[in-house]
């Protein structure tokens, strides 16, 4: 019985450090502060 709690364990664990990984690189690929940098929104002083 002890073993199953192991493996359940360490499986869990290893499936939090490869869906960790994943969001933590998929973050980087996706960088929000790119689209304020590049699309500026203008404000209402900016139009005309």
């Amino acid at each position: 019985m002890t073993i199953w709690w192991i493996t359940t364990i360490a499986f869990v664990l290893c499936l939090g450090i490869a869906g960790g990984t994943f969001i933590h690189f998929l973050r980087q690929g996706l960088d929000t502060d790119d689209a304020h940098r590049i699309d500026k929104i203008k404000s209402e002083q900016d139009s005309p």
